[in-house]
């Protein structure tokens, strides 16, 4: 019976298999050959030397992501297979009995099937391979074009035929352009417009200029006016400069927008000026930003609410070279681009590079200047010597932007204009882009600051919770910027957008190294579903805490044996979803385990002794938080049970930290155990002159006048010993809290004073008589106690 239903079984799994092998075959076989033909297609294409090598590389990465894709159900159509080939079991070897027919027969048709999809497995891994292998060759086919033009060897501007070469190729493309520009001025008359050009114009100028004068001056008057009544705390500085640096920036780019579009209402820019355009107003922008960043940042005329620490003088010097910079980028830019598009002078090019290029290494040297940055150096210090405040990093910084500068002009005069060229520019937007994650990174951390002082002021949380919370949270920014900022740094440097596109992808989905799969995806999803199930442990404990426990009866110490229990277990699901989220097999996992229990028998037996032993007091729980315990280490009251170790409070204020393991094998006295009730026993001596039943009958009467002293059980006096001095006797008695036996004995002791003293019964001690005797030259002396005085 049993048999034939694993065959009706495997038929039922064959026909399935069947059905989606009909409707899918020829979809993966016409995707297969597809892909093939179009990577045999692009290989033909690379062997040109002037093929679209980034559309090439676009493509094939394409293709090699889409033979993964495709290639998912495949591997799980073939596991398939395998797995209901595995439960027909081994084929029966020629010696054997052979096996059904049916089951038989289903292995073959298992096996051929295998035999099918197993090709095209194959054929479509070829693929991915070839693509990965294609990808490879245009990266490093491209990147050594990079360095080929980069550091291509032209003329040094310097040599007079360089200079003639120049003139002339400036002249040519000079008349080119007018040309042009006179072409496009008559295309431009002829056209129709939507509104008159000096109506549009003139309206879109007055609009810029009350926007760019009037109004950003008024923003920035009363920006200024608010700095000026408020305090300038550190933590204020950074909002008040992006804020003045906004009421600069905005009305300016407002502005710059109404005149740019007044400019396209009238034709301008056409089809073929569209690119010169962009170029035109990104390089405006660029200085209304830098000109609202520096004035934000230095905040001149107001000192106290500078961001970067600057000596007075230096605020218009920086000013001056930031703009010359980008005014410099922003003309190189423009010109090569008008060099380019209209008159196609690749010597007007290389000559504009030059120039630009050691002006703006000019201009990084000068901005190296120790003495712009921090306190003025003394007299007798050199260039090098540090400035006061400045740290190594800046130093550093300092020294390796004067090299570039120096590389980058030496390098202009070799005749590497393109290395020189690159250099310069590209220490400038690193500088830039570095300077942008900054405000960004300074924004969000004084965002937290002030929603952080804001919901502690709420919650009412100390100091130390409120700056360890600020810290992981500035530090999870400072990554976070860190990890923003590579990427369109590498883009700057020379990468290519779909480089760093399928590096970020790859290193945040996942990449290998060797058979391990690494996923950054995977490792950000770990640790927030642990932090997520610890945050809600803790809600769970924290409502356990001070909703459930408070409406019950449950003893103060059994309460924290069941929150420390609580955060156990809520530790140990966190970690198995964690684990399991990173893709890691439980069960190597306990073969992992198991090998290094070996090592944690020798090694860490103390440490897992302790482990396991505070594991015990939590569950059997004989002692618990609150207790007083009396060990051989001390005595005071339990203050908290760990993993590893015991905190005892002494009833001087010191703690004792006791090993649970020692807890558990040594005896512990706990006056608390079951309840507080306890007893105090108070020892009293009489003279022997006194009456004994007189002396029970008195402190049977102090024990029932005490209100601590418990009537079930009665309290009990006893006669204890004829004592060298005095009859002894002990009142024995029970209280309720055992915590406050020391004022009871206190109290007891007191009313007993009090009471023999009003009864003439006398409290005796011991006394000493010493005679004296001279015999000869020398005294004796010799000691006797005698009763004590009555």
């Amino acid at each position: 019976m049993t048999r034939l239903f694993l065959l009706i079984s495997l038929v039922v799994t064959f026909l399935q298999s069947t059905a989606l092998a009909q409707s899918n075959l020829e979809a993966i076989r016409a995707g297969i050959e597809a892909r093939t033909q179009e990577l045999r297609e692009i290989s033909r294409q690379l062997e040109n030397p002037e093929a679209d090598l980034v559309a090439l590389r676009s493509q094939t990465r394409d293709l090699q992501r889409e033979g993964e894709l495709r290639t998912g159900p495949l591997r799980e159509q073939v596991a398939e297979i395998r797995a209901d080939l595995q439960r027909l079991g081994t084929a029966p070897a020629q010696d054997e009995p052979p096996e059904l027919p049916d089951i038989a027969a289903e292995r073959m048709r298992l096996n051929e099937a295998l035999a099918f999809y197993d090709g095209y497995l194959r054929q479509s891994d070829l693929n991915i391979a070839e693509a990965e292998r294609m990808v490879e060759d245009i990266s490093a086919r491209r990147k050594d074009l990079f360095y080929q033009q980069l550091f291509t060897r032209d003329a040094s501007p310097l040599l007079p035929a360089s200079w003639q070469a120049y003139r002339v190729a400036s002249i040519e493309g000079t008349q080119t352009v007018l040309t042009n520009f006179s072409t496009w001025y008559n295309k431009v008359n002829t056209e129709e417009r939507l509104v008159p050009t000096p109506a549009s114009l003139t309206l879109g100028i007055v609009l810029a200029l009350a926007l760019f004068i009037p109004i950003r001056r008024r923003l920035d008057r009363e920006v200024t006016t608010r700095m000026a009544r408020s305090e300038p705390l550190p933590s204020r500085r950074v909002l008040v400069a992006a804020a003045r640096a906004s009421a600069r920036v905005i009305p300016g780019l407002i502005g710059l927008y109404i005149i740019t579009e007044a400019l396209r209402l009238n034709g301008v820019p056409d089809e073929g000026s569209e690119g010169l355009f962009n170029v035109i107003w990104f390089s405006i922008a660029a200085l209304l930003l830098v000109d609202g960043a520096v004035v934000g940042a230095f905040s001149f005329g107001q000192p106290q609410w500078r961001v970067l620490p600057i000596k007075p003088s230096s605020g218009p010097q920086l000013r001056f070279a930031l703009m010359a910079v980008v005014a410099v980028l922003g003309i190189d830019r423009v010109l090569a681009k008008i060099a380019v598009e209209f008159s196609n002078q690749s010597a007007a090019v290389t000559s504009l590079h030059s120039v630009s290029t050691i002006l703006l290494g000019a201009l990084l040297l000068f901005l190296c200047r120790r003495t712009l940055w921090g306190i003025a150096p003394s007299s007798e210090a050199s260039e090098d010597t540090p400035a006061k405040g400045e740290n190594k990093v800046a130093r550093r910084a300092r020294h390796l932007t004067r090299f570039a500068a120096f590389a980058a002009i030496l390098a202009v005069v070799l005749g590497y204009i393109s290395f020189g060229h690159f250099l310069t520019t590209r220490v400038f937007a690193l500088a830039g882009l570095a300077a942008m994650i900054w405000v960004l990174r300074a924004l969000l951390r004084e965002v937290v600051r002030l929603f952080d002082r804001k919901f502690s002021s709420i919650r009412k949380s100390d100091d130390d919770q409120e700056n360890l919370l600020y810290f992981w949270l500035s530090l999870s920014i400072d990554v976070v910027s860190l990890l923003a900022f590579i990427p369109p740094a590498l883009i700057i440097l020379g990468a290519d957008w779909l480089d760093v596109r399928d590096g970020v992808t790859d290193a945040f989905f996942g990449f290998d190294i060797g058979s391990v799969r690494i996923s950054v995806a995977n490792i950000l999803t770990a640790v927030a579903l642990f932090i997520g199930v610890m945050y809600a442990t803790r809600i769970f404990q924290k409502a356990a805490e001070t909703r459930i426990f408070p409406q019950s009866r449950i003893d103060a110490g059994v309460q924290n044996s069941l929150r420390t229990l609580m955060g156990y277990v809520g530790l140990v699901i966190a970690f198995t979803v964690g684990v399991s989220t990173l893709g890691f097999d439980l069960s190597n996992l306990a073969i992992i385990a198991g090998a290094l229990s070996v090592g944690i028998g020798f090694g860490l037996q103390s440490i897992v002794n302790n482990f396991v032993s505070g594991l015990i007091l939590l569950f059997e729980r004989p002692i618990k938080v609150g207790d007083w315990i009396v060990t051989s280490s001390g005595e005071g009251y339990v203050k908290r049970i760990s993993v590893r170790s015991t905190e005892i409070e002494t009833f001087d204020r010191s703690s004792i930290i006791v090993p649970n393991s020692e807890l558990i094998s040594s005896a512990v006295t706990n006056w608390t155990h079951k309840d507080k009730i306890g007893r105090v026993i108070v020892p009293v001596g009489v003279s022997y002159d006194s009456d004994p039943d007189r002396v029970i009958e008195i402190l049977t009467q102090v024990a029932k006048e005490d209100e601590l002293i418990l009537d079930n059980p009665p309290p009990l006096i006893t006669f204890i010993d004829f004592a060298d001095s005095s009859l002894n006797f002990e009142l024995r008695g029970f209280i309720r809290d055992i915590n406050s036996s020391l004022t009871t004995r206190t109290r007891l002791r007191v009313a007993i004073f009090k009471k023999l003293k009003e009864a003439n019964i006398e409290i005796p001690f011991p006394q000493r008589d010493l005679h004296i005797k001279r015999t000869g030259n020398s005294l004796e002396v010799a000691e006797e106690t005698t009763e004590p005085a009555s």
